[in-house]
C-alpha cells in the first residue's frame, strides 16, 4: 500500500463519504482553487490568484492567448509539487479551455488537466 505523501481537505464534488484528500487529487484541486479565486480576493495575499476570468470577454487574439498561457505557467510553477511540461489554449462556445501538460514532483507521472474558463452567462430579462 503506497503512503500519502500530501494529505488535505476539500468539500467540493463532495459525496459525503468523506473530505479527505491525497497527494495528486490534492495537488489539482489545490490547482484548481488558485484559478478559482481572482487576483485580489484573498485576505492577506492580494497577489494570490488569476486575472484569466478578467480575460474572457476580450477578442482571443494571439497577444490574449500569450497572456493567458504566460499566467497559467506561472500559476502551475508556483506550486513546488508539480512542473508545466505544456500548455495549450483553444476556444470552445461558453470560453476558453486550456490544457496543462503537468510532471508531479513525487512521482515523476505526466497527467494532462483541462481547465475550463466560462464566460459569465448573459443575464435573462
Amino acid at each position: 500500500m503506497a503512503v500519502s505523501v500530501y494529505r488535505g481537505y476539500s468539500t467540493i464534488g463532495n459525496t459525503f463519504k468523506g473530505v479527505r484528500v491525497n497527494d495528486q487529487e490534492l495537488i489539482k484541486r489545490d490547482l484548481l482553487n488558485h484559478f478559482a479565486i481572482r487576483k485580489g480576493e484573498k485576505l492577506m495575499n492580494p497577489d494570490f490568484g488569476s486575472t484569466i476570468n478578467d480575460l474572457l470577454m476580450e477578442p482571443l487574439t494571439e497577444d490574449t492567448k500569450n497572456i493567458v498561457i504566460e499566467e497559467v505557467t506561472n500559476i502551475v510553477n508556483t506550486d513546488p509539487r508539480i512542473n508545466a511540461e505544456q500548455i495549450t489554449l483553444d476556444e470552445y462556445e461558453n470560453g476558453i479551455y486550456v490544457e496543462a501538460v503537468i510532471r508531479y514532483a513525487t512521482t515523476n507521472e505526466i497527467e494532462t488537466l483541462r481547465i475550463n474558463f466560462d464566460r459569465p452567462a448573459a443575464e435573462q430579462r
